[in-house]
């Protein structure tokens, strides 16, 4: 999905959709990474990845949403997001797999609902922990939010977290 798509969904869901908006595109665009980072342990994107190997060169990074590889490295000395590799006399190219970390734009369509709702635990989280002065803050969902409510907030809180895992670490599929 897009990322102004994205944005102004984050924006529906947080209530923050009429000017002056609370939070400008680069915080909206901050929750969304945030909530994508987190996707990505639990679902994260096969990806393929080449490296041109040199004589002379011992270290390679891997790409930058490397997470872990699947196959192509074996034999391979992998530490981080480093690969070793010593002895190599002639040029050579390493086609690998690995797991990636999603970027907000390729997350599915269908995971959008999670990363809402991890962006929802966590301004909910954040209110409740820190006790801010929520009189001014606009939160989605209805819940109407007052100093003497923090027990529900922190309920609606660890619903959206409990939503949240219940559909990144589901099942992936039809049933029969």
């Amino acid at each position: 999905m897009q990322i102004d798509k994205l944005i102004q969904k984050v924006r529906k869901e947080i209530k923050d959709d009429t000017e002056p908006y609370l939070n400008d595109d680069p915080d909206i665009i901050s929750f969304l990474e945030e909530a994508t980072a987190d996707f990505s342990k639990y679902q994260p994107r096969q990806r393929r990845g080449k490296l041109n190997l040199i004589p002379g060169v011992e270290e390679y990074p891997l790409p930058t949403d490397y997470q872990t590889w699947i196959s192509g490295l074996e034999g391979y000395e992998v530490v981080g997001n480093t690969l070793y590799v010593e002895g190599i006399y002639a040029p050579m190219e390493v086609s690998f797999t690995y797991w990636g970390m999603h970027a907000p734009e390729t997350v599915p369509d269908s995971y959008v609902s999670a990363l809402l709702d991890y962006i929802m635990f966590k301004q909910m989280d954040e209110m409740v922990q820190e006790g801010t002065e929520i009189s001014g803050l606009k939160l989605g969902k209805g819940l109407d939010i007052k100093f003497d409510n923090f027990d529900e907030l922190n309920k609606a809180a660890e619903r959206r977290w409990r939503q949240y895992l219940q559909k990144v670490t589901g099942p992936v599929g039809g049933y029969t």
